[in-house]
C-alpha cells in the first residue's frame, strides 16, 4: 500500500504532520511576499532571490504536506529532510529576543518528525510488515 486508501481514516500523526508542513509551507510563501516589498535598487538581485527562493520553497513544502496528507511513499524523504533541516536553522536563533524562534522551529520539527516516522504512519507510507 503506497497511499491511504479511500475507506480508511488517516492516522492523527499524519494530518499533523500534514498540517504543520503545510504551515510552514505558507509561512515560506508569507515571507516571500513580504522580501518583494523589502528589495531596495541596491540589492535588487539578493531581494528578487531571497524571494524566489522562499516561493518555490514554499510551493514545494505544501506539496510535499499534500503528499504526506495521501499517503504518498516520494514524500516522506522530502518532509523529512526539511525537518532535519529546520533543527540546526532552530539552534542558530537561541540566545536573546530570538530565543522564541528557536523554540518554535526546533518544537515544530520535532513533532513533524514525530508524526512522520510513528509506527502508524511508516505503516501507511511503506505498507504493513511481512507476516502481519
Amino acid at each position: 500500500m503506497t497511499h491511504a486508501q479511500p475507506h480508511q481514516r488517516r492516522p492523527v500523526t499524519i494530518v499533523v504532520a500534514a498540517a504543520l508542513l503545510a504551515l510552514e509551507g505558507l509561512v515560506g510563501l508569507a515571507y516571500a511576499a513580504i522580501s518583494v516589498g523589502q528589495i531596495r535598487l541596491s540589492r535588487a538581485a539578493v531581494g528578487v532571490g531571497v524571494a524566489i527562493l522562499m516561493a518555490v520553497f514554499g510551493v514545494f513544502l505544501l506539496l510535499v504536506a499534500r503528499g504526506v496528507f495521501l499517503g504518498r511513499r516520494w514524500s516522506r524523504g522530502p518532509a523529512v529532510a526539511t525537518q532535519l533541516i529546520l533543527l540546526p536553522i532552530a539552534w542558530s536563533f537561541r540566545g536573546g529576543v530570538t530565543t522564541w524562534v528557536s523554540v518554535a522551529l526546533a518544537v515544530l520539527a520535532i513533532v513533524v518528525l514525530i508524526g512522520l516516522l510513528h509506527p502508524r504512519s511508516t505503516a501507511v507510507f511503506v505498507g504493513p510488515a511481512a507476516g502481519s
